[in-house]
């Protein structure tokens, strides 16, 4: 098959145009819309899932129980969720860097096939590391009162844990806020009990399936020797220290890039405990495969709970399959505001 359709269908467009019929008329037809990756997409992830919508016009639809779905030649329907809406398939495998060609092939409602083809370029795997765990408490111990802070710097959008190995008689699992990109923190509260002559502090980073591991260089000292000479942090050291990256809100629900479905979608995140969160989503929905102007779907401020955590649900006017959403967070508690965070999710 796939030896068949590629030299023959080659002037058949992608998202608004005209469609070559078989018989090398031009014909009005059923059109293919929002191809994801899109048409000629580079750098797209190995994981990214393949899909497009479907567009009636002048009365045309497609009969979604005739859609073909054919991936690099290799037909692959029975693996893809396929409506009148629109189709999306999932490789099984990443897939590898290069070039890759999606291939439709359908039947309207007027009893005439089609055939929409586009193609995208995989790149290079991020390849998880780290580049640096560092911490406040090798220079001297920390007393009661006073917060460990570690930083851990490696590939963004990463999950961090960092493991805190008390004399080898205990462990505590500590887990890291991406407060910049690349840039994790952990910050907790030394009590009494942390008494600790010679911790170990080991980061984990995941990113991709792939786990990557690294410990600080020097020893963390909790509380061993603390006394009258050993400086405190002022409170408002303190503050500046433990409340600034714990304000920087994160969504816990969802990831940049993820896609959503159904008529709204619910966003559940963290931030300090009882601070104010401002919403703001914007939604861009496509015709004929360009974007549109941005509509403000949400602006909105909720109120975290005593332990930090926030719900609020998006409910978009026309949840349109393909529809980019842009999500801002910034999160405010007293006289101090958050950097904002940005994620992108897709309407499914």
């Amino acid at each position: 098959m796939s030896n068949q359709w590629c030299p023959r269908f080659r002037r058949v467009l992608v998202a608004g145009a005209a469609i070559v019929g078989l018989a090398g008329l031009p014909a009005k037809a059923q059109q293919v819309t929002n191809p994801s990756p899109a048409q000629a997409a580079t750098d797209v992830e190995p994981t990214s899932p393949i899909s497009a919508s479907f567009r009636s016009q002048n009365g045309v639809s497609v009969r979604p129980e005739t859609v073909r779905v054919f991936l690099n030649g290799r037909e692959v329907t029975s693996e893809a969720v396929i409506t009148r809406d629109f189709f999306t398939y999932r490789p099984p495998q990443p897939l590898p860097s290069g070039r890759h060609e999606v291939l439709l092939e359908f039947t309207n409602t007027q009893g005439v096939t089609r055939r929409v083809t586009w193609s995208f370029t995989v790149g290079s795997p991020v390849r998880a590391s780290i580049d640096l765990v560092d911490h406040n408490a090798g220079h001297r111990p920390l007393s009661a009162g006073e917060i460990l802070l570690v930083t851990v710097k490696g590939t963004p959008s990463s999950r961090v844990t960092v493991y805190l190995i008390q004399d080898g008689r205990q462990v505590q699992t500590l887990q890291a806020r991406e407060v910049s990109s690349g840039t994790y923190v952990v910050n907790v509260l030394v009590e009494p009990k942390d008494a600790t002559r010679e911790g170990i502090v080991i980061a984990r980073l995941e990113n991709n399936g792939q786990v990557r591991f690294m410990t600080a260089e020097q020893p963390a000292r909790l509380i061993e020797g603390a006394g009258g000479g050993i400086q405190r942090l002022a409170a408002q050291e303190v503050s500046a220290t433990t409340t600034v990256p714990s304000l920087v809100p994160q969504i816990t629900n969802l990831r940049d890039g993820d896609r959503v479905a159904g008529p709204s979608f619910t966003l559940q995140g963290t931030t300090a405990p009882n601070a104010s969160v401002r919403v703001t989503v914007t939604a861009s929905t496509s015709v004929g495969g360009i974007l549109s102007a941005q509509q403000t779907v949400m602006n909105q401020t909720v109120q975290a709970d005593g332990q930090g955590r926030f719900t609020i649900t998006v409910r978009p006017p026309i949840p349109a399959a393909g529809t980019v959403y842009q999500v801002n967070l910034t999160a405010t508690s007293g006289s101090q505001t958050s950097p904002t965070v940005t994620l992108r999710l897709t309407q499914q």
